[in-house]
């Protein structure tokens, strides 16, 4: 391996030190090696750090940050602290396919001169034994419109040149999850395309909720209410103009989640306002509801509709 490593996997981990070693495993085992892997702890509590460690290999850093900050403040620092051309995120309780890095490689080298500076590729669902991302089968380029407006949606593999990230392209950490909030910043000033190929490995059965699926549960609301009015701050006005119908589920969603958190007038506001684009009777009946009942109240109901939904 050379000194400067082209290939910069970053992997964000807290408390996981019994899913790391397959993670860590499929990275080591890589066809290419002119990597490095970049392990950025949350400030964890049990043996991550003695498990990194006993790897023994160069191409392993190990990074802990003082205190648990969540996955996105552990992104930002991967990237602060990434050293190579191209960069991906590897989940601690994933896998890459051993020639990941070889084809993504191969690939960003041919399709950069082009002005194509992201590629997508496809990731796998071990448990369902099908492919996690959606909307898109066959090779071509990926507009920011497509992404904005969910047509193509679900988790890909991300693989993009380190440079087109500048010093304020990061994730926001106050958000909870959303990682494609910058990618459609990214892709606002650069070419992205797909290519139909299955590189990386998404494991969920394994005793516990992913990190990413976290914000779906009420006691999060706060942290995902501000995630829902982000996107509605950032790309509100383009997402109103190239799909309506989207925009005013996602203006219901802001709403409803403003009511069950006790904002109430703000709630009924968004949902009038989302009206005007169609209507989820979910989000009316919370609407309704709040001339009724308190927050709390609602927020007890919805917590048991979601409960006996997922039985």
């Amino acid at each position: 391996m050379s000194s400067k490593p082209l290939f910069s996997i970053t992997m964000a981990t807290y408390n996981r030190a019994h899913l790391l070693p397959r993670a860590i495993k499929s990275a080591l085992n890589q066809t290419y090696d002119n990597f490095e892997l970049i392990v950025v702890d949350d400030g964890s509590t049990d043996n991550t750090e003695a498990v990194c460690k006993s790897f023994q290999d160069s191409r392993i850093r190990y990074y802990k940050q003082e205190k648990n900050r969540g996955v996105l403040a552990c992104r930002n620092k991967g990237f602060d602290l990434a050293g190579g051309d191209y960069t991906a995120i590897l989940d601690d309780d994933d896998e890459l396919l051993p020639e990941a890095l070889e084809k993504a490689v191969g690939k960003l080298g041919e399709l950069s001169p082009q002005g194509i500076n992201i590629v997508y590729f496809d990731r796998m669902d071990f448990e369902r034994k099908q492919r996690s991302g959606f909307g898109i089968s066959q090779e071509g380029y990926i507009r920011y419109e497509d992404i904005l407006c969910e047509r193509i949606h679900g988790d890909f593999w991300v693989v993009m040149r380190r440079d087109i990230i500048a010093a304020d392209d990061r994730f926001d950490d106050r958000l909870w999850g959303n990682e494609s909030y910058l990618w459609l910043k990214l892709l606002r000033k650069t070419k992205a395309y797909y290519v139909p190929t299955v590189l990386y490995i998404n494991y969920r059965q394994h005793g516990g909720q992913r990190i990413s699926h976290s914000g779906d549960r009420l006691e999060y609301l706060p942290r995902s209410t501000l995630t829902n009015k982000f996107l509605l701050e950032q790309h509100g006005a383009e997402l109103r103009k190239m799909c309506p119908k989207l925009y005013g589920q996602k203006l219901a969603v802001v709403g409803a989640s403003q009511i069950l958190i006790g904002e109430k007038r703000k709630g009924r506001k968004a949902i009038r306002e989302s009206l005007k684009y169609g209507i989820s009777l979910y989000c009316l009946l919370i609407f309704l509801l709040s001339f009724i009942l308190t927050s709390g109240q609602i927020k007890s109901l919805a917590s048991n509709y979601i409960r006996i939904k997922n039985m």
